[in-house]
């Protein structure tokens, strides 16, 4: 039996998530909570749906359609029971004014390799698709699946990970991958504990591991202002990445607020509010550093 995976979205056309023009399919489910993260919804691995009451008309098709009676009117306006709620996306297929978003379907890999199939005239000029999230290898059998069928046929596969996975896990998804886009927030264990919720011990081990397994890996590194974007920090960095076999390049991601209004839509913390993008200056003299140790830098995507 083929196995089934959660997918929040499928971009298309995306030229930031590896080479070519490519097919980024991004998975529900993250282990880490990062201060700055773009895609909050993609953090519960269970399917929820947004409501923007802006965009209500209260013509009450969610509530007559809603299987499990979630969705109640109280006080004039709409109420979701989140104890009710399974994500089951009825309410949004119903509603005539997009008020209701579904954030994660369930798929086969059957049915996302016909998704694929369709941007199949993008992939032969040096495209291809790329597993996302979230962390795509939360959900290890289905993005494995799709990875083998990718392969068959002849689809460039890239993984998208932040790295605090199982090792065997990802040693695994290494044998069917073709490129790693590998996540490098912080080289300090308790500072990145303290930004993202885990310490990075595991995820340096399994970088080292997927290195050594001969993988071919683009570190990408989210610059963050006054966070981890120090000298001290960003020549830990190169140090560390210049040892390793098989790194193709170091991006540069400088910060911008666009998961600001995510966040609030979904009712989340913002943790950033007051953050501003690095300067020109800045972003140039990390790249300089990291140059310093051999690595190619790119700044940006």
């Amino acid at each position: 039996m083929s196995a089934t995976g959660i997918i929040f979205d499928i971009k298309k056309y995306s030229i930031h998530d590896g080479p070519g023009t490519r097919t980024t399919v991004h998975m529900k489910g993250c282990p880490l909570s990062c201060w700055w993260c773009h895609n909050p919804e993609s953090q519960s691995m269970t399917p929820a749906i947004l409501f923007r009451g802006e965009k209500c008309i209260g013509c009450g098709a969610c509530v007559r359609s809603c299987p499990n009676k979630a969705i109640s009117v109280v006080g004039g306006s709409l109420e979701t029971d989140p104890g009710l709620c399974d994500g089951c996306g009825v309410c949004e297929d119903v509603c005539p004014s997009g008020a209701r978003e579904l954030c994660g379907r369930k798929y086969s890999v059957e049915q996302l390799m016909e998704e694929l199939r369709k941007d199949e005239i993008f992939f032969r000029d040096g495209g291809g698709v790329t597993f996302s999230g979230g962390e795509p290898l939360m959900q290890p059998k289905f993005v494995i699946e799709a990875l083998k069928a990718c392969g068959r046929e002849g689809f460039h596969r890239a993984v998208d990970t932040c790295g605090f996975v199982d090792k065997r896990i990802i040693l695994e998804a290494a044998n069917y991958t073709d490129l790693f886009l590998y996540d490098l927030k912080h080289m300090d264990p308790e500072k990145h504990r303290e930004y993202t919720g885990v310490d990075n011990s595991i995820i340096l081990e399994n970088l080292v591991a997927i290195s050594e397994a001969g993988s071919k890996i683009n570190i990408r590194f989210p610059f963050m202002p006054g966070l981890n974007t120090d000298d001290e920090n960003v020549a830990a960095l190169g140090e560390f990445v210049s040892k390793l076999k098989g790194i193709t390049a170091v991006n540069i991601l400088p910060y911008h607020a666009v998961a600001r209004g995510k966040h609030e839509r979904w009712g989340m913390e913002y943790k950033l509010p007051g953050l501003l993008p690095p300067t020109e200056n800045q972003t140039r003299k990390a790249a300089s550093i990291l140059e310093s140790f051999g690595l190619k830098t790119h700044i940006g995507g």
